[in-house]
């Protein structure tokens, strides 16, 4: 309900505005606004999962509110601090503040992820030395609509588990290279690599995503994928892989019906996957399997010394 002339004033003095209700009527003067009945997916903030009112898929908005936060477990990893921009969004008053986290917290690199229809923020983060890095896809589908009936015809489709680490770390070793830490230039690749070997042994043991399945031909692993549920009714795809000797005979394809048919088959109704956009052959890869296009997104870095 402010007067225009006090969102001005706010502006001057880079105190950040946050406008919960009609996006339409405040989008020009708040910096950050929250509309749980809005309409338009192109827009941050605009659906009922950032309705605070509603359970089981809502978003955590203190991740809006805070503007910025430091990455614990990235910074400790990578050996230096990473902090995100966590509000999503970039306007003069939340770069101010965002500057001043920067400075009290010894952050070196700076992580954006920008909407791609936010033509304000792309060109803020530009203006101030951010380096576009990666277009980050999401891609979605409800599980009883994928043709999970001829998922599986050439292997075991089982749970992997202790024994099959070795081999899914091998599977992992080269799938790095389409990510943005790669294409950066600033990180060790080494580093890089092992997140990616880590995050396929991590799913075994459910220690960041829940599981890890995998297809057996005979003795080998043609092919595996990790997976995250979110909610009673959502889940997310992690991290795929497929044995460099089985490529190209659509074991990447038959993981993920695989998958999609045992989430099915535990009353999942949502499915998201992200891939990078230079990653070519994932992209084809699920939709393929008929995943449809959610969001569209693109990654910065800011390097601050």
């Amino acid at each position: 309900g402010l007067k225009k002339e006090w969102f001005n004033a706010l502006k001057e003095m880079g105190i950040v505005t946050i406008t919960i209700g009609d996006r339409i009527k405040d989008d020009d003067l708040s910096d950050i606004v929250i509309d749980c009945f809005g309409v338009d997916q192109r827009m941050y903030f605009n659906s009922m999962e950032y309705s605070a009112c509603r359970n089981g898929n809502s978003k955590d908005l203190s991740e809006i509110f805070n503007i910025i936060s430091k990455l614990e477990w990235d910074s400790n990893y990578f050996g230096f601090n990473i902090a995100f921009i966590s509000c999503f969004h970039l306007t003069s008053s939340i770069w101010m503040q965002s500057l001043q986290f920067i400075h009290d917290n010894k952050i070196r690199l700076v992580e954006y992820l920008c909407n791609c229809h936010d033509r304000r923020s792309v060109c803020i983060a530009e203006n101030n030395g951010f380096s576009f890095v990666d277009i980050r896809l999401t891609f979605e589908i409800d599980p009883s609509k994928a043709d999970i009936d001829n998922s599986n015809n050439d292997g075991l489709f089982i749970k992997a588990n202790e024994t099959h680490i070795k081999s899914l770390r091998e599977i992992a070793s080269g799938i790095y290279k389409d990510s943005r830490y790669y294409f950066d230039g600033n990180f060790d690749n080494s580093k890089v690599e092992e997140f990616y070997k880590g995050w396929a042994e991590k799913g075994v043991r459910g220690e960041y995503d829940d599981e890890c399945w995998c297809i057996l031909n005979g003795d080998y692993i043609t092919a595996f994928c990790t997976v995250k549920c979110l909610s009673d009714h959502m889940a997310s795809i992690g991290v795929v892989g497929v044995s460099e000797s089985f490529k190209g005979k659509g074991y990447g394809k038959m993981i993920i019906l695989s998958v999609l048919k045992y989430l099915n088959a535990k009353k999942i109704t949502r499915v998201n996957v992200v891939t990078q956009g230079r990653n070519y052959l994932a992209q084809n890869l699920y939709q393929s399997c008929g995943f449809k296009t959610r969001s569209t997104q693109l990654w910065y870095h800011k390097w601050m010394y």
